[in-house]
């Protein structure tokens, strides 16, 4: 009686197993034609918050910069630095430059620090899209991670500068005109 019972047990098995085979299969394949995430510079799309950290918290600069979809970058920041004599100073500083990204959500930007006292700087910062969203068929970033290439331009020191960058408000498409937002 046991032996009849397992026996039906194990077919009832092997036909529900070849019963959702098809269905298994058929979730593979889905899985494996599914197009992967794809970037352009449309990507980054929109006004982004701007956080940046320089080395290990000597400095940090808040502000935002807009980028239009386009391949440029406008925007503003004051940055909170050491000051003489063990004081804190606050400086403002103006950003403009360029964008490339690659497909995979990696990019360089090319900007120009419009340092105070009326000098510019030129920093390259290399960056990756960590959060998006898909607007019409494009992945708009929501999120960017970067670090600069070269030492901080804005404060006297040998310090790596990271910056996040995050995207305010609702993600959207920017026009053929450049960004509106």
């Amino acid at each position: 009686m046991k032996r009849a019972f397992l026996k039906m047990y194990q077919s009832a098995l092997v036909a529900l197993l070849f019963a959702m085979l098809p269905v298994f299969l058929l979730a593979q394949e889905h899985d494996e034609n599914s197009a992967p995430v794809r970037y352009s510079t449309a990507s980054l799309c929109g006004n982004y918050g701007a956080v940046a950290v320089y080395g290990a918290n000597v400095a940090r600069a808040l502000g935002f910069e807009v980028m239009d979809g386009h391949g440029k970058i406008t925007g503003a920041a004051f940055v909170n630095q050491p000051g003489p004599n063990n004081t804190r100073t606050v400086a403002n500083i103006g950003i403009s430059g360029t964008y490339s990204i690659d497909a995979e959500g990696m990019g360089t930007m090319s900007l120009t620090i419009a340092l105070p006292g009326g000098g510019t700087a030129n920093v390259t910062e290399d960056f990756v899209i960590t959060k998006s969203k898909a607007v019409d068929g494009v992945e708009i970033a929501t999120e960017i991670q970067d670090a600069q290439e070269v030492p901080s331009a804005v404060i006297d020191d040998s310090s790596l500068v990271i910056h996040t960058y995050t995207l305010r408000g609702n993600p959207r498409g920017c026009s053929a005109h450049g960004g509106d937002h």
